[in-house]
């Protein structure tokens, strides 16, 4: 719930506070249920039952399947105070393949579930209204991108969001200057269709796929030194061949694509990478067959106003913020939060789940994840 300047705000989030912090057993159960319950994206079936069913367990009307997405949903608050902004609260939940819940999705969703009650329990004095949107597939399935597209945010004038972070307080995710935290990014595959022959009788029939895909490698090395800083290439090798002996006719790699401007990217970075892949091919004599495998997620558009109206929620609990510091670069994370932020208001409050430093999409954040500290930064979150 973001700050205003009437007298009568502070007891509205005090109500709402005391709904949520009444109810955090609950929140704290739901957590480790979806937690326990890890989903790929577009198969959070589980997890969004579970999510749909606590918000409609709580007396709120919840559309399942919005925007032709099966595991997303939403619930609407309608405010009783006037004809104020839409704001929407976004829920995730979806998991890593094997390590689970490596990114905190589970607690994502908790901050969003208590959000919901603390507001519905005051729905009569919000100025306006509030949509609990759940969000799937953030990892690498762009759920929000198709949820946009199929218009499910067209009523929202600006949205708020959380994602846990290894840091040891609570930090904002704009800093007073606008600076962006992520990286804008796009993944694609590359892949070389050659001809197979015997390695030992018979190499001058066969075109060698994986060549080309080792000379892929090779020749983004070379081209790292003329991009930009920021920019960020990781690629791996699918495919490669399997017999020492056969010529590969089939090789592969995915690779990611990343910098701070998402126009950059765009417009220079893959194009450059797509020249290096044809050469490739040139090289090898292999053809070449180019694939998105992951959507383009633009970098987050900072909103300093919405940052600068949850930090002081924040601050009101007693919890200190980090200070931005000038330079200190982003995280270099991507997320599908950035096509939100570019097509409206947005916000999201990273905050602390340990007390030393853990690694995003490792088993050590994963078990970090369902922490008592975790569990209960994310209800201070929700009460933000």
């Amino acid at each position: 719930m973001t700050s205003r300047d009437s007298g009568s705000d502070d007891a509205l989030a005090a109500s709402s506070n005391s709904t949520i912090e009444s109810s955090k057993h609950e929140l704290f159960d739901l957590s480790r249920d979806v937690h326990a319950h890890p989903e790929l994206n577009y198969q959070e079936f589980y997890s969004s039952n579970a999510l749909a069913g606590f918000l409609e367990k709580h007396s709120l009307k919840v559309e399942r399947g919005v925007g032709g997405v099966e595991t997303a949903f939403r619930a609407t608050i309608p405010g009783g105070a006037g004809e104020g902004p839409t704001i929407a609260v976004l829920a995730e939940y979806d998991a890593l393949p094997e390590i689970g819940h490596g990114c905190g999705h589970n607690l994502i969703a908790m901050a969003a579930m208590g959000a919901a009650l603390g507001l519905k329990a005051n729905a009569a004095n919000l100025p306006g209204r509030v949509e609990i949107i759940g969000t799937p597939a953030e990892e690498g399935g762009g759920g929000k991108i198709r949820l946009l597209e199929a218009g499910v945010f067209d009523s929202v004038d600006a949205t708020l969001s959380s994602h846990p972070f290894s840091n040891r307080t609570v930090i904002p995710a704009a800093s007073p200057k606008g600076e962006s935290w992520s990286l804008a990014m796009v993944g694609y595959r590359y892949m070389f269709h050659g001809r197979a022959a015997h390695a030992a009788a018979a190499p001058e029939a066969g075109i060698n796929a994986l060549n080309a895909v080792i000379h892929l490698f090779t020749g983004i090395d070379a081209l790292r030194q003329h991009l930009r800083d920021d920019v960020r290439i990781h690629g791996v090798i699918t495919d490669g061949g399997l017999a020492p002996n056969v010529v590969p006719e089939f090789a592969a790699a995915n690779f990611m694509l990343r910098s701070r401007d998402g126009q950059y990217l765009s417009n220079e970075v893959v194009g450059k990478v797509a020249q290096v892949a044809e050469g490739a091919a040139s090289m090898t004599g292999a053809r070449l067959e180019v694939q998105e495998f992951y959507p383009f997620y633009e970098n987050v558009q900072p909103n300093v106003v919405l940052a600068q109206a949850v930090s002081a929620n924040i601050q009101a609990l007693g919890i200190r913020l980090d200070e931005p510091v000038a330079g200190r670069p982003g995280s270099g994370a991507s997320t599908d939060f950035g096509n939100v932020s570019q097509a409206m208001p947005a916000f999201e409050l990273r905050y602390a789940v340990s007390e030393t430093p853990v690694a995003s999409h490792t088993r050590d954040m994963c078990d970090t994840a369902v922490t008592d500290l975790a569990l209960s930064n994310a209800l201070s979150v929700a009460k933000a």
